[in-house]
């Protein structure tokens, strides 16, 4: 499964590099592990977050995209969807299936259709939503 992990991630990155999303850069850490990469984040504009930019890593686990990778700030900030050790809590990096608090939908949580691409949008617009 590892094989297939790794060809997504590499095509994955290959589309970020052609058309990065604005305010967002993200790689591997380096050519030898495509499962640890590092981000920089830029705040949403009229936000508190805005002119500020926010560096994060995101691991993924050997079955991507079948289980969601984990995602954390490297630096300090307050949001109440990050916890103190930076890491990101928000639907789409929870587990496949249903909640078993019964708070999210399943059709919110994790699932193989996503992308990094969409896993950082979703971040900065958590960002943006609770940063006015």
């Amino acid at each position: 499964m590892a094989g297939y992990a790794l060809k997504r991630l590499m095509t994955e990155y290959k589309e970020l590099t052609t058309r990065p999303p604005e305010g967002i850069i993200a790689a591997p850490v380096d050519e030898d592990n495509f499962f640890e990469w590092e981000c920089l984040i830029t705040g949403p504009e009229e936000t508190c977050f805005a002119n500020g930019v926010f560096p994060a890593r995101i691991t993924f686990p050997q079955d991507y995209p079948l289980s969601p990778p984990k995602m954390r700030f490297t630096c300090g900030i307050f949001h109440p969807n990050i916890y103190a050790d930076g890491r990101v809590c928000i639907s789409i990096l929870h587990a496949p299936g249903d909640d078993p608090t019964g708070y999210e939908l399943s059709n919110e949580r994790w699932s193989p259709v996503q992308s990094i691409e969409k896993i950082l949008l979703s971040v900065v617009s958590m960002l943006a939503a609770n940063g006015q």
